[in-house]
């Protein structure tokens, strides 16, 4: 069994706005490596990128020193990469896409389907990148996150009808942060995604690329992608051009 774990990041507000989703597939034995490294590591805390990174909720207080802190995330960043696990993040301008792909919608709402045209540009990564063996099924686990969980189902089985041909594609279930390390291992690099786009295309790289996603890419296995303005133009284009509108998207309940 092949698993893959995928969590969001941004679209915080702003003008040069960027929405990520990314995460990990590795084989579900390795899985269980990583989950008891990270058990080791963290105990009963729930890893969350952005509570490490500004010293909140059950980080606020721990590990006490950054040399402590530095080991920490060095060690979790290691069972990601000594297990084989790929990685992947794809991140869309999301203002750009909500003026050009649904300018109808609300915010929330085009944050919401970004999610799902986000999820299948991951799932494109594992499909060319992961090389899944033929005869073992590929099933995704997404954080249960209000809203986005039926278009991102849409979007999965989409998928899935387009490739089942050649793979053996499962389902697509939703879970709670808590309950797995691989969703808590998503949130990484989901956030490391974010950070990746916006330090090094938005600002041209006037930040010094972090060393967390450096290490993480270690093995040269990780895949991040970014959709800016002029390439939406161009999808919009082509979506116009075969169906005469932009795509039907489902509405806010759906």
């Amino acid at each position: 069994m092949i698993k893959a774990f995928f969590d969001e990041s941004g679209a915080h507000g702003g003008p040069d706005d960027v929405f990520t989703v990314g995460g990990f597939v590795a084989r579900e034995s390795r899985w269980k490596r990583i989950a008891a490294a990270w058990d080791k590591q963290l105990g009963r805390r729930v890893f969350h990128m952005n509570h490490f990174e500004n010293r909140e909720g059950d980080f606020k207080d721990w590990p006490k020193t950054q040399a402590k802190r530095i080991e920490l995330i060095s060690a979790l960043a290691d069972s990601i990469q000594g297990n084989e696990a790929f990685g992947t993040a794809h991140s869309v301008d999301i203002c750009a896409f909500h003026e050009l792909m649904c300018p109808t919608t609300s915010f929330h709402q085009a944050k919401r389907l970004a999610y799902g045209f986000m999820l299948q540009s991951c799932l494109n990564d594992l499909i060319e990148h992961f090389h899944i063996p033929r005869g073992e099924r590929l099933s995704v686990v997404g954080e249960k996150i209000g809203g986005i969980e039926g278009w991102a189902t849409d979007c999965f089985y989409e998928f899935k009808r387009a490739h089942e041909s050649e793979y053996k594609i499962g389902q697509i279930t939703f879970a709670q942060k808590a309950n797995f390390r691989g969703l808590q291992a998503a949130d990484m690099m989901a956030y490391e995604g974010f950070k990746e786009i916006t330090n090094q295309v938005l600002k041209d790289g006037s930040i010094p690329r972090r060393k967390l996603l450096v290490a993480l890419d270690r093995r040269k296995r990780l895949a991040v992608a970014y959709i800016d303005r002029p390439r939406l133009e161009q999808l919009r284009e082509k979506w116009i051009a075969r169906l005469g509108q932009l795509p039907p998207w489902p509405g806010r309940n759906a």
